[in-house]
C-alpha cells in the first residue's frame, strides 16, 4: 500500500504541472489533434533514443575494424536523422490534406443531400426518438458530430500511416541507400589519400635479397705474370 500511495502521489503531482494541464485541455478541446501529435511525438522520441544507442554501439563495437567504426556510426546517425525528419515532414504535410482526402473519398456518404435525407428520416421517427434527441437530429448537430468523428478517425489513421509507413519505410530507404554509397566512396577516397601520404613520408627500404655481394675472384684466375706451364720449362 505504501508503494501505491507513493506512486499515486507522484502521478497526482505530475498532473498538476502546467504543461500536463495544458495537454489535458488540448485532449478535451480537440482529442484527435492532441492524440495524433502525442503519437507522433512518442514515435520520434523512440527513434531518437534508438539512433543514439545505435551510434554509441557502433563507435564502441570492437568487432568492427577501427578504421570503419566512424563510417558505420555516420551511417547510423544519418539514417536516424532522416527517419525523424521524414516522419515529422510527412505528418505535417498530410495534416493539411487528410481532411480534403476524406471529403473526396466519402463525398457520396457525407453531402448536403444525404444530410437533408437523414433529417427527413429523423422527423418521420420523431415519436420514437423523443423530443430532446429529435431536436438535436433535426438541427443537424448529430449528423455533423458523426461526420466529424468519422473524419477525425480517418485523419488520425492517414496521418500516422503516412508518417510511419511512407516517411519511415519508403522515403528514408530511398534516400539513405544511395547516400550510404556516396559516404562509403568518400571514406574510401580519404583512406587512399592517407595511404599515399604515408607511403611518401616513409620511403620503401632496399630489398636485401636483390643486393649482390662482390666475391673475390679465384686464385687461378688472377694474372700474376707467370703460369705453371712456363715454370716447367724454366731452366734451373
Amino acid at each position: 500500500m505504501s508503494i501505491m500511495n507513493g506512486l499515486s502521489s507522484v502521478l497526482g503531482g505530475i498532473t498538476k504541472i502546467r504543461p500536463m494541464q495544458k495537454l489535458g485541455n488540448n485532449f478535451i478541446k480537440n482529442p484527435e489533434k492532441a492524440l495524433a501529435a502525442a503519437t507522433v511525438t512518442s514515435i520520434v522520441i523512440k527513434d531518437g533514443i534508438g539512433c543514439a544507442m545505435y551510434v554509441t554501439q557502433s563507435l564502441h563495437n570492437k568487432k568492427i575494424p577501427d578504421e570503419k567504426r566512424k563510417f558505420v556510426a555516420a551511417l547510423d546517425l544519418t539514417n536516424g536523422v532522416l527517419m525523424i525528419a521524414a516522419q515529422i515532414a510527412m505528418f505535417l504535410a498530410m495534416r493539411k490534406y487528410s481532411g480534403k482526402i476524406f471529403d473526396k473519398i466519402f463525398q457520396k456518404s457525407f453531402n448536403p443531400v444525404n444530410k437533408s435525407n437523414a433529417i427527413s428520416r429523423f422527423r418521420m421517427k420523431a415519436n420514437l426518438l423523443g423530443e430532446t434527441v429529435y431536436k438535436k437530429l433535426v438541427g443537424g448537430k448529430k449528423y455533423d458530430e458523426f461526420k466529424k468523428t468519422a473524419t477525425d478517425v480517418f485523419k488520425f489513421c492517414l496521418d500516422i500511416g503516412a508518417a510511419t509507413i511512407i516517411g519511415k519505410r519508403v522515403i528514408v530507404p530511398l534516400i539513405a541507400t544511395p547516400l550510404a554509397g556516396k559516404v562509403k566512396n568518400l571514406m574510401n577516397k580519404e583512406d587512399v589519400k592517407k595511404e599515399d601520404k604515408n607511403s611518401q613520408k616513409s620511403p620503401a627500404p632496399a630489398m636485401k635479397g636483390n643486393e649482390q655481394k662482390s666475391e673475390p675472384a679465384p686464385a687461378h684466375k688472377l694474372d700474376t705474370g707467370s703460369t705453371n706451364l712456363l715454370d716447367k720449362y724454366k731452366q734451373k
